[in-house]
């Protein structure tokens, strides 16, 4: 029993054992077949050595134990013993993990003590055994496997069991590897080294130019742009010069720009096409009629202009010409607008041009003076020659006119004409009674007196300066006076110097555009064409043109706006330098001021561009020193809502000149609390807007004393707590007094008097010898021997 009992044990070893080796033989032959998707990731190559199976019982345990068979088998078979097959680990490629070693003689197990060693090499196939630094006695360890790996193989040790392998996850690059954010240590991840192409960067040669053109003025970002230089180093090159620039400011000077560009060697030349493109012609009216065939020449009556002093007769002389009464109309008494009218005389047609005497309206004067042919200086024989008379003369010798002298107001007794001579000759202007050159005429606007013969020296001059013009050319003149009309819009006063201005031309004033619709004379009356040295009233601008520019009459509609547009931005680039300039100006006063003064803020409107010139050249002329005035807008036209609504918002003063308000701008000034002052007096404007400066300064404080008296003894009350009985030894001591407490000849407080009575009774006022009870408002420290000072503040007003 025991005989048949060993020989079915060991059949079941032999049977396990070679079974084990078929799994494996399987394994192994798997391993060596070729990968046939290559899509997947190869497999490692794994050359091994069959390890000798261990006979005795394996430490550890594995995860499924195979089951034997019993089967029959001959006696002589030794029995084999049980084999424990352990599930091989998988192993890191660059460290395998240590495989445990069996021990040197497996013949000390009980098992395999008990099987017989022939048997069991006939079974098994051989394996060698693997000595370990930590040799356990009675058990066998396999071998390790000797791994040859591919590249880019997964990197794993195959088992006795099939698998698969883990996948490795995938990294990709995202905004954290752009942000430097991930650590790849932290994240343990495998990443390829991507490999960028270098691009191919071409350096640029920069061929600097050696000669440019450009226009006038040009921003030193554009002016680098042309040079292929940086804006630096313009910047800096002009800051070397002493010049302070910015990246977008303007360079309008000629010279500064060609030095600028000899500093670079750069030769540069000012383009002036577009600027003669915009003047249209290159040409003055002098010069175009010079050049004009003399066939087509022909006579035109002289301009003549009247100026002087104020209230010297000017207007009247010419109301006395003209057989009119202008004088009456005026303001005042007073011219304050440029007149211009064309009369009949018995030795023809003259163009008069009255122009203000008022010294706030020299720029009127010197618009009167450059467009006129002959100037009538208008001297008042009682009075002399003023300031305004040596002005006059001044800007008549710059416009380098003939000068023909109206001594008038002959009618009264005290008429002095030696006194005007002598005043003439000190002015380099010879009179003909003294052996001169200088016309002069005695006349009186009142009587009539010398105005025939005023008249016929102004005809004898015209005919000596041979005044022509050419009436077929293209007419073009200056702009004498422009204002805002309420149901006409822009209308400009203009007189015509060379050709015909017809209804429906197309004209250029200024930056500003037009076609001719209405055109009126001084009368009002409607006319269709105005000859040379006609001044005549139109309509139909586009905006309200600066008194003193030129006109000129272009082909069409659409050239003219196309003008205008192109003169309006160098306007405008003139205007922003002004203004730049200006805002640094305002800067630099109000640093040097350190907000000490005062500031007045005015809105001015007027009723003509000449008016509003007169206005802000008197106010410019008011002394500043204390109070500091800042124009915030000016305007031509009457005063409406928006005017209103800036001065709430600037806390303004809105100065009205020759205009008037708006019916809807009345009832916002109310609720707004605005403040409008109108005039029709220039120096009534002015005198008002110097009290208004006054009226911002701070009144000047004045002590004057007026009684002392002496602290006799000092009294205790419940209810109105020290008072002081007292002597007046100085003065009078009254109710409304201010009180020093002087203490050693030093004083100690100061406030008000709260009560002054005598024995019982309150008291207005306390003279010197009585005795009076003082209380103090909020001192009750009063001691005996004290000075109780008694005096009154008086306020000055500050004179600018």
């Amino acid at each position: 029993m025991a005989k048949n009992l060993k020989l079915n044990i060991k059949n079941a070893q032999l049977a396990e054992a070679l079974s084990i080796k078929s799994i494996k033989g399987k394994k192994i032959a798997e391993e060596e077949q070729p990968e046939k998707d290559s899509k997947k990731p190869a497999k490692a190559k794994v050359v091994t050595k069959e390890p000798v199976a261990p006979t005795g019982p394996a430490k550890e345990e594995a995860p499924k134990k195979p089951r034997a068979r019993i089967m029959a088998a001959p006696e002589e078979a030794p029995a084999a013993p049980s084999i424990e097959v352990k599930k091989e680990e998988e192993i890191a490629p660059a460290s395998p993990p240590e495989i445990k070693k069996a021990p040197e003689n497996p013949a000390e197990t009980p098992i395999a003590a008990a099987v017989e060693k022939p048997a069991i090499e006939k079974a098994l196939p051989k394996e060698e055994k693997v000595e370990s630094k930590e040799e356990k006695p009675g058990i066998l360890k396999p071998k390790p496997k000797e791994v040859v790996y591919e590249e880019e193989a997964p990197k794993k040790v195959q088992g006795f069991r099939d698998f698969k392998p883990p996948k490795q996850r995938e990294v990709r690059f995202d905004a954290r590897d752009r942000q430097g954010l991930r650590d790849l240590k932290e994240d343990e991840a495998w990443r390829k080294k991507r490999r960028f192409l270098k691009k191919q960067v071409q350096e640029e040669i920069i061929v600097r130019p050696k000669s440019l053109k450009i226009r006038l003025p040009i921003t030193i970002k554009d002016l680098a742009q042309e040079m292929k230089l940086k804006s630096s180093q313009l910047i800096s090159k002009l800051f070397m010069q002493g010049i302070t620039l910015t990246l977008n400011d303007y360079l309008d000077d000629e010279t500064t720009v060609q030095l600028l560009g000899h500093d670079f060697d750069c030769a540069i030349t000012i383009d002036t096409s577009e600027q003669e493109r915009l003047q249209i012609t290159g040409k003055s009216i002098t010069e175009e009629i010079k050049e004009t065939n003399s066939d087509l020449l022909e006579y035109r009556p002289p301009v003549i202009t009247f100026m002087g002093h104020v209230d010297h007769g000017k207007t009247s002389l010419i109301d006395s010409i003209r057989k009119s009464n202008v004088a009456a109309g005026e303001a005042g008494a007073i011219t304050q607008h440029i007149g211009a009218f064309k009369t009949k005389t018995p030795s023809g047609e003259i163009t008069i041009l009255d122009t203000p005497g008022h010294e706030a309206f020299s720029e009127m004067r010197e618009r009167g003076a450059n467009v006129t042919d002959v100037v009538v200086l208008v001297i008042a024989g009682d009075e002399g020659m003023k300031e305004q008379t040596q002005e006059a003369l001044r800007q008549a010798k710059e416009a380098k006119v003939p000068i023909v002298v109206a001594i008038n107001k002959a009618d009264k007794p005290t008429f002095d004409p030696q006194k005007v001579y002598r005043e003439l000759s000190d002015n380099e202007l010879l009179p003909e009674a003294w052996g001169g050159s200088t016309i002069t005429v005695n006349c009186s606007a009142l009587t009539g007196q010398g105005i025939p013969d005023l008249l016929e020296m102004l005809h004898l001059q015209a005919e000596v300066l041979e005044l022509k013009a050419n009436p077929q050319a293209r007419a073009r003149g200056t702009v004498l006076e422009s204002e805002m009309h309420k149901g006409l819009g822009a209308v400009a006063t203009v007189l015509v110097q060379n050709g015909t201005l017809k209804m429906g031309d197309a004209i250029v004033l200024g930056h500003f555009a037009g076609r001719v619709k209405t055109m009126h004379d001084e009368h009002g009356r409607t006319v269709n064409s105005a000859g040379p040295s006609t001044p005549v009233k139109i309509t139909g601008l586009s905006g309200l043109v600066e008194a003193g520019s030129d006109f000129i009459v272009v082909k069409n509609e659409k050239e003219a706006r196309e003008l205008a547009q192109d003169r309006s931005e160098g306007y405008k680039q003139e205007q922003f330098l002004r203004s730049k300039k200006s805002a640094m100006d305002k800067l630099l006063q109000l640093n040097k001021e350190n907000g000490e003064k005062k500031v007045l803020a005015l809105i001015l409107k007027a009723d003509v561009q000449g008016s509003l010139e007169a206005l802000k050249t008197s106010l410019s002329k008011l002394p500043t020193d204390k109070v500091r005035l800042e124009i915030v807008q000016e305007g031509i036209g009457e005063i409406n809502e928006s005017d209103i609504e800036l001065a709430a918002a600037s806390k303004a003063l809105i100065l009205g000149f020759h205009t008037k308000m708006k019916p809807n701008a009345e009832g916002l000034m109310k609720t707004k609390k605005v403040t409008v002052r109108l005039h029709d007096i220039i120096y009534h404007a002015v005198d008002d807007v110097r009290a208004q400066m006054t009226e911002l300064l701070d009144k000047i404080e004045e002590q004057k004393d007026t009684g002392s008296a002496l602290v006799k003894q000092v009294f205790k009350s419940s209810q109105l707590g020290n008072i002081a009985g007292c002597i007046v030894q100085d003065g009078m001591i009254a109710r409304n007094n201010f009180i020093r407490v002087i203490r050693n000849k030093e004083v100690i407080w100061k406030g008000k008097l709260s009560s002054l009575k005598r024995v019982k009774e309150d008291v207005r006022e306390v003279s010197k010898g009585f005795e009076c009870g003082i209380v103090l408002d909020g001192f009750q420290d009063v001691k005996v021997d004290d000075v109780l000072q008694a005096y009154e503040i008086v306020y000055h007003k500050q004179e600018l």
